[in-house]
């Protein structure tokens, strides 16, 4: 898992949650091989309430992650549409500058 998490890029959150995710994950393949079944179920049951816990915070994230990226679209739309009105208002102020002049 350190290999992995330390190819991952550290500003990319989700890809580091994911490779923890299959971490854990892969540790509970090889914790039930291992043991050949023979593991204490109180620890099967923890790796499986981790695994899921770490599901449903990824999903959240991912939830959260696709709200922001729909708030930052909207924010440059609004930056976007700023931009031009006040553009147009200097092309019209340019235009007016001589006729208030002469």
């Amino acid at each position: 898992m350190a290999q992995t998490m330390m190819k991952l890029d550290p500003s990319d959150p989700l890809a580091r949650f994911d490779a923890a995710l299959d971490a854990l994950e892969g540790n509970l393949a090889r914790v039930l091989a291992d043991d050949q079944g023979q593991a204490h179920s109180a620890e099967i049951l923890e790796l499986r309430e981790q695994v899921k816990f770490l599901t449903d915070e990824r999903d959240q994230l991912l939830a959260d992650l696709e709200v922001e990226r729909t708030r930052v679209r909207r924010l440059k739309a609004a930056n976007q549409e700023v931009s031009d009105r006040l553009d147009a208002v200097v092309g019209a102020l340019k235009d007016m500058a001589p006729a208030m002049q002469g």
